[in-house]
């Protein structure tokens, strides 16, 4: 059993004035793996059973009540904001190497990890392992949802704001959508146990569900929005992956992923390592990403701008203490202002250096984007000491600079810094405490305190 505590504090001013947010949050985390379930000795080559479970308390007591009393709409409300919500992050049964090692299941919520991304679900999932080195995941089950019990949106398709309108008229925020369970289901076909390659091909099916606003913007206030309801694709892509792995000469790995609904590849990758000495590391990454939404968006009908990322980059262990990295290249966005071929071009660049010593580590990290619609740059120092096994002591200092073309009176300088402090009760348990303050011209002072506390039991 594991868990962790954190309280935070913080102030914060809009960078249009008003308001100013003063919170006091309060984060628990408490997780649970049991494991040999029905069995006293471990066998790892045989059938075995276990449970996890990881659930998230993230509760902030500086809310103000009518900020969560739609009575008070429009002045103070917010749509969906809760004051104490509960994630269960996951909790589900598996099951191992059943059926001689060919069959593994598992039920509850749980993630999933592919070519598309990562995903939660509520449901079933199971993996046959094939003597031809070729494995079958298929899953079926819930996507988790916000708005839905002890659920976050965190793993739903972006473009759709979702949640409970427990208590809200149809014709207060038409646009915040009552969310509703979205059924889904997947298929994974993956190599496994080959040397050197490992590829993977996914495919993920979701449907919308109930009742949702077509139209948000009634011809009159007294006539309520128009809807449509039964079930209709929430999305529908499919994902490919190929890693090649040679643990002397390098690495090569890529991917892709399509779009079903939308008829169009919205992920490309690749990304090369080289191993050029034990010490030496060059790589070079590609990445090309087209937005793509929900299909009851709004968002899918509005011109998109692609962009693509290729860097080039070195890291070297220059000592037993010492490394450094280096990294540069550049972004291109395509843009849909109505320019034909305009492309928007930004250089990026990239350096730090890290000196680790037997008590603690020192550091520095420096960064420049800049190109045809602005440009930030800046740097951090950092460090961190250990003394008597037990005391824990760290900070950081930081300094950027951006200035954006298009929005001049929003370009800023601004300088932070952190100072923290711990001590470690046993082996297993620690606390912290941090002091975070941060300035610009545009947000005035924003300070935060935050406390951990992290825990472990075993048996």
């Amino acid at each position: 059993m594991s868990s962790s505590t954190s309280a935070q504090g913080y102030s914060l001013r809009s960078p249009y004035g008003d308001p100013v947010l003063m919170r006091r949050r309060f984060i628990e985390t408490l997780g649970l793996n049991v494991t040999n379930i029905g069995t006293d000795e471990f066998d790892p080559d045989g059938p075995w059973v276990s449970f996890r479970l990881r659930v998230r308390l993230d509760a902030d007591f500086g809310v103000q009540s009518d900020e969560t009393d739609p009575t008070t709409y429009p002045d103070g409300y917010v749509p969906g904001l809760q004051t104490a919500p509960v994630d269960l992050m996951y909790g589900y049964l598996d099951a191992r190497n059943l059926a001689h090692g060919i069959l593994s299941l598992r039920l509850g919520r749980q993630y999933v990890v592919d070519p598309l991304g990562w995903w939660s679900f509520d449901g079933a999932w199971s993996r046959v392992e094939l003597p031809v080195y070729v494995a079958f995941e298929t899953y079926a089950g819930v996507e988790q949802r916000g708005g839905l019990p002890w659920s976050t949106p965190r793993f739903e398709r972006d473009g759709v704001w979702r949640g409970d309108r427990t208590g809200l008229d149809a014709a207060m925020y038409p646009e915040f959508q009552q969310a509703h369970y979205a059924p889904a289901y997947g298929v994974t076909v993956e190599s496994f146990r080959l040397p050197f390659v490992h590829a993977r091909l996914a495919y993920r099916k979701v449907w919308n569900t109930g009742t949702v606003v077509t139209n948000p913007l009634p011809a009159t206030p007294a006539t309520p929005p128009s809807t449509t309801q039964g079930w209709r694709i929430a999305s529908e892509r499919v994902g490919a992956s190929l890693d090649l792995d040679h643990e002397d000469l390098g690495s090569l790995r890529s991917g892709a992923v399509y779009d079903v609904y939308l008829s169009r590849l919205t992920s490309l990758y690749s990304s090369a390592d080289a191993f050029v000495s034990h010490a030496v590391t060059l790589g070079a990454d590609v990445d090309r990403i087209v937005p793509s939404f929900d299909a009851d968006s709004i968002w899918n009908w509005f011109a998109i701008e692609p962009s693509t990322t290729a860097m080039l980059r070195g890291d070297a262990q220059l000592s037993e203490h010492l490394d450094t990295g280096v990294s540069g290249g550049a972004r291109w966005v395509d843009r849909a202002d109505g320019i034909d071929g305009a492309r928007a071009v930004e250089g990026l660049g990239n350096a730090s250096a890290r000196y680790r010593f037997h008590a603690g580590t020192v550091g520095a990290a420096a960064s420049l984007d800049t190109g045809a619609r602005g440009r930030r740059e800046g740097a951090d120092v950092y460090g961190d000491r250990t003394f008597d096994k037990r005391f824990l002591v760290s900070g950081r200092v930081s300094l950027y600079d951006w200035r954006d073309d298009w929005q001049p009176d929003r370009s800023a300088t601004s300088f932070g810094y952190v100072l923290g402090g711990g001590y470690r009760i046993g082996d297993l348990t620690e606390v912290r405490l941090e002091w975070e303050h941060d300035t610009n011209r545009l947000v005035g002072q924003r300070y935060r305190v935050l406390a951990m506390l992290n825990l472990q039991v075993t048996k």
